[in-house]
């Protein structure tokens, strides 16, 4: 779906020449980080949330396929680049297995959109990032997101195991008009886990380090810290089940 164009020069004022970084581009772009990080620092501190960046940032790159490009990792944010959606889609399907996979480690969410953008000077720029950044920040814990064109992209492509459900026309933080999104459903990335209401962790039942009943319903914890945070205050993580930030 398109590439980088060359590079082209222009007349400095000194009369030199100079390379123009300046190039436009049409990629698939995609905005994935770790769900409830902020509650998981503030239950494990710091430390286990510097070495959860880390981690995450490994399964990133071990995922990312011959066309995908790691282009920044903020915090616990990482801004992915694809040469087109079923490509974006195969390394999220690697990653989100990978993740589920794994005991005591949270879930992600991702947002994606396709068009074109600026290049310059190894940074992107444009209406197309921006929406992909926005898609993602709807997203709850465990879902991938994507607008019109990336699901339409993927419909054609027929990919095997992929799902894609209508979720309606939504209204993203500083765009003008509402944004068709859809849900992309990978089958083989389905495990049974739970999540721990208090860290966002997910959590194999079988090997929890403790579970509570509040409400009719019970709940899983990775570790008796987080049991014990749950039981001073139950409703307050009840509240907040749902997978975010």
């Amino acid at each position: 779906m398109g590439g980088r164009s060359g590079p082209k020069f222009q007349d400095s004022p000194s009369g030199a020449w100079r390379m123009s970084t300046d190039t436009s581009i049409e990629a698939t772009f995609c905005f994935v980080d770790i769900a409830g990080y902020t509650a998981l620092t503030d239950t494990h501190g710091e430390l286990a949330a510097a070495n959860l960046v880390d981690d995450f940032e490994g399964l990133v790159r071990a995922s990312l396929g011959p066309s995908g490009h790691l282009q920044s990792l903020t915090g616990d944010c990482a801004f992915l680049t694809f040469a087109d959606p079923p490509d974006a889609l195969a390394a999220l399907s690697d990653l989100y297995r990978s993740i589920a996979d794994r005991q005591a480690f949270p879930v992600v969410r991702a947002g994606l959109h396709h068009g074109s953008a600026l290049f310059r000077a190894d940074r992107h720029f444009g209406t197309t990032v921006n929406l992909a950044a926005r898609v993602a920040a709807q997203a709850t814990g465990g879902q991938i997101l994507c607008t019109r064109e990336v699901a339409n992209a993927l419909r054609c492509a027929a990919l095997a195991g992929i799902e894609l459900r209508h979720k309606g026309s939504m209204s993203l933080k500083n765009l003008p008009a509402p944004v068709d999104l859809f849900e992309v459903l990978i089958a083989s990335c389905v495990r049974d886990y739970a999540i721990d209401p208090v860290c966002k962790m997910q959590i194999d039942t079988r090997r929890a380090a403790g579970d509570l009943l509040f409400d009719s319903k019970t709940y899983w914890f990775c570790s008796l810290a987080c049991a014990e945070r749950f039981a001073g205050h139950p409703s307050a993580y009840v509240a907040s089940s749902t997978v975010t930030r």
